[in-house]
């Protein structure tokens, strides 16, 4: 969540707050580098105060950064009087985030930060990503929640080690990198049509074939650790799961349809904190404007 306070202030003062705090005079002097870009996009440049609040820290997989710029975009295309569709704003965190400051990251977090709910993405080798939504009902998405838990590994981590590595890996044509990639890819899509069927015993087992493959990619993907606590959840119940993000810690999320408390009760012993969620079906928007 992002809170926002515009003239009248009693300066011109950019004052921003998020883990830290700025208080600055020019953009440029902004240190935060997704805000500063999100200030010059939209052309706001004085006199703004920006408070940041989350649920999760930076670098648990979670999407944070694309989550946290699209917010960002979001709410100041609003103090310009502006009505940004979800659109406009993945493409404009989008840019920022790939074309200006060259992260290597996809494009998923920012698109489905913006657009919410159960949403398939196609992107072209251009980039071009075609938004869709899967005729699925309510029923089966309530199911579909309710087998999903997730537990906080306790480890934070950057994930552009990962994924720098990955795309180097892809760019060179490395056959057992791209190929992992394509089969992913082909799991995702048979995800999607167990999901549409409501077969989420299928859904987890898929889940579980996605994390083989996905671990194998890189060695930074998973460790001894995350290893024994996937295992561990297996066995008290869960048909498959994986870290979620770019891998090496973050959360861990498990498809466990049946009774939860044996895994709930193992994680709790290993020391990993439950983190209850619910799916969000609106995307990013504007909670109050006065």
């Amino acid at each position: 969540m992002i809170l926002v306070r515009a003239p009248p202030v009693i300066d011109d003062l950019i004052r921003l707050k998020y883990s830290t705090s700025e208080t600055v005079e020019k953009i440029s002097q902004v240190q935060h580098t997704l805000i500063k870009e999100a200030l010059k996009l939209t052309g706001i440049n004085k006199a703004v105060e920006l408070s940041w609040i989350a649920d999760v820290p930076y670098g648990t997989g979670m999407g944070s950064s694309g989550s946290f710029l699209v917010a960002t975009l979001k709410a100041l295309h609003a103090l310009s009087g502006q009505e940004a569709a979800a659109e406009q704003i993945a493409d404009e965190a989008c840019h920022i985030e790939i074309d200006v400051l060259k992260s290597s990251v996809g494009k998923q977090d920012q698109y489905l930060a913006a657009f919410g709910g159960l949403t398939q993405l196609e992107i072209d080798r251009k980039g071009r990503v075609e938004v869709s939504r899967p005729r699925v009902s309510q029923a089966i998405l309530k199911d579909l929640e309710n087998s999903f838990v997730l537990f906080f590994t306790g480890i934070s981590r950057s994930s552009h080690q990962i994924l720098s590595k990955q795309n180097r890996s892809t760019n060179r044509g490395d056959k057992k990198v791209v190929n992992g990639l394509h089969f992913i890819k082909e799991i995702g899509h048979s995800i999607g049509q167990a999901i549409v069927k409501g077969d989420i015993k299928l859904v987890g087992e898929l889940m579980d074939t996605h994390w083989q493959y996905k671990r194998k990619l890189s060695q930074n993907i998973s460790n001894d650790r995350i290893d024994r606590w996937y295992q561990l959840g297996c066995d008290a119940g869960a048909l498959g799961g994986k870290i979620m993000g770019a891998g090496g810690g973050g959360f861990l999320l498990f498809c466990c349809p049946g009774d939860k408390t044996e895994i709930r009760k193992v994680m709790k012993k290993e020391g990993l904190r439950e983190l209850f969620v619910n799916f969000d079906t609106e995307g990013v928007k504007i909670l109050v404007n006065f």
